[in-house]
């Protein structure tokens, strides 16, 4: 069944939902663990509890993958470098590339480029801009690596605590799957070594599903006041953001032409 997105809802079908993933999730590095993604061909029915958990947590990581994307996003205006933005912080070159090219320009102008050849007058010097845009571009990379560090918690939800999650859910399918194996196996046999394999199979099994549990519980639901705080902080900083941009640049008063005409006002009688 799909959900609105077009990617798949949360079902009984193998040992994690076949989701689209978002931001983090989609990142080569995580290729390692793609496996876990992989249906069974076995059915079984999650119990009520577990069922429910793990459907909120897919809800949960798919909002906060679309909200993480779109925070990166905001950061460099670029959706290519936003997706890496994480593992290699990179600004967009504007700024830089836009002060390179005032200096080139204003070194050929030293060189003897005229504005007006008939006056001599020479242009003046753009390096004061070029400072300015270079400082731009500082404030800008500084202000981006203090809002990777404010969306940090959110950031280990993505990355890593769900990853996680994900892995104590395949194993927990993969003790249900053993424990279907043992339980078929003594229905054959019905001998004393075939019981005690279904015992220890029953015993593992309700391990790891109280290890999933925990898990979601402690590392998941219980941060969701740090992933809310790390999203406030990152508006904070972003209202600082520009006004730190605002004031880097010097105000310039525009001076009023002086009224030099000789034609005075009439006087009122």
């Amino acid at each position: 069944m799909a959900g609105k997105d077009g990617t798949k809802t949360c079902t009984d079908e193998g040992p994690i939902a076949l989701k689209g993933f978002y931001g983090l999730a989609d990142h080569p590095n995580h290729g390692i663990i793609a496996s876990i993604l992989k249906r069974r061909n076995r059915k079984f029915t999650l119990p009520d509890e577990v069922k429910k958990m793990c459907k909120q947590v897919e809800e949960y990581k798919t909002a906060a993958d679309h909200l993480h994307q779109s925070l990166m996003f905001m950061l460099v205006e670029n959706p290519t470098t936003s997706k890496q933005l994480v593992e290699n912080v990179r600004t967009e070159p504007n700024l830089r590339k836009a002060a390179a090219y005032l200096r080139t320009y204003d070194g050929l102008n030293r060189q003897g480029r005229k504005l007006d050849s008939k006056e001599g007058k020479e242009l003046e010097s753009l390096e004061p801009v070029s400072k300015l845009l270079l400082n731009l571009d500082a404030e800008h990379e500084r202000r981006v690596r203090k809002q990777l560090e404010n969306l940090k918690p959110l950031t280990k939800l993505i990355g890593e605590d769900y990853w996680e999650y994900a892995r104590l859910r395949k194993v927990y399918w993969d003790a249900l799957e053993a424990f279907d194996d043992a339980v078929t196996q003594q229905n054959k046999e019905r001998t004393e070594q075939s019981e005690q394999n279904t015992a220890n199979a029953q015993k593992y099994r309700n391990e790891c599903r109280q290890k999933l549990i925990d898990f979601i519980g402690k590392s998941i639901f219980d941060q969701k006041t740090k992933h809310a705080d790390s999203v406030l902080k990152f508006r904070d900083e972003a209202v600082l953001y520009h006004r730190a941009m605002a004031e880097l640049i010097p105000y310039v008063e525009e001076k009023k032409p002086e009224n030099k005409s000789a034609i005075k006002p009439p006087s009122s009688k």
